[in-house]
């Protein structure tokens, strides 16, 4: 069963790994690949926070497949999102690095016995 660390360690890999993508045919390298991974590691246990693991069936709202529509749906409109400032690009960067990691952390939890309710309780 995934844990904690395991959250931290593959969401790093994951969002890393996609921002390395994002800039593989730009002539320009950034930051954001390294600032991405360290994001998604510290972002990625917020499932957990939103709704602690106190007992076996702690995966409730915002642990459900609902909640991950929900927040597809969010990301898709984050992403299409143009900038314009510094500022709206560094939110923009901050809120689709977060969704990346609580992805992740879903896609983990999702592998384990218990899976992820349809639509659990509020």
């Amino acid at each position: 069963m995934a844990n904690g660390t395991t959250h931290r360690i593959a969401a790093a890999v994951v969002i890393g790994a996609v921002w390395i993508h994002a800039e593989a045919d730009q002539p320009e390298k950034s930051a954001k690949p390294l600032l991405g991974a360290g994001l998604a590691a510290l972002l990625t246990n917020l499932p957990d926070i939103l709704e602690p693991a106190l007992h076996p069936n702690h995966r409730q709202f915002f642990h459900s497949l609902t909640f991950a529509a929900m927040l597809g749906k969010a990301t898709h409109e984050i992403y299409e999102w143009e900038t314009d400032n510094p500022a709206d690009e560094a939110i923009r960067f901050l809120l689709l690095v977060g969704a990346g990691a609580y992805f992740v952390h879903l896609l983990l939890d999702a592998g384990t016995a218990k899976s992820l309710p349809i639509l659990g309780r509020f």
